[in-house]
């Protein structure tokens, strides 16, 4: 239940936006969003928001496509917060905009893909809270 609360407020927070200049978390502002020259160097940075015994949210910069994938105990809902981006599934391709949300249930494989040049921000929430273990790296759905 908690998980679908975040998720709702993040649409609510997110909106239009194409550019989120604050979060709020339990109303308290934390500070803009920027990232380090260390983060923009990597293909992927990955920002802690929240933890509790529920769930675990993240902001995740992306500049390169992430390996096909499964969580097998986590399921995720994600919400575009810039950029443009894309989900493959086993069997369809969806494209993002800011403001997209995409709940991807646990056991459903995926992967990500930015589509500018320029890297995408995406909000993740995940339930039970990530471990950062469960990510199961597969070339195929057969695998």
């Amino acid at each position: 239940m908690r998980f679908l609360i975040v998720t709702v407020a993040l649409f609510f927070f997110v909106g239009c936006q194409t550019e989120p200049t604050k979060l709020i978390l339990a109303g308290q502002e934390i500070d803009s969003v920027s990232w380090s020259e260390e983060e923009m160097a990597k293909d992927f940075a990955i920002r802690p928001v929240f933890k509790d015994d529920d769930s675990s949210s993240v902001l995740m910069r992306m500049q390169a496509s992430e390996p096909p994938h499964y969580h097998d105990r986590h399921g995720l809902a994600v919400t575009v917060v810039s950029g443009r981006a894309a989900i493959n599934f086993s069997d369809k391709r969806v494209e993002l905009k800011s403001g997209d949300i995409v709940v991807i249930p646990k056991g459903t494989y995926h992967w990500a893909e930015p589509l500018d040049d320029k890297p995408s921000v995406v909000f993740v929430v995940f339930s039970p809270p990530f471990d950062g273990k469960d990510r199961r790296v597969v070339k195929s759905i057969n695998n």
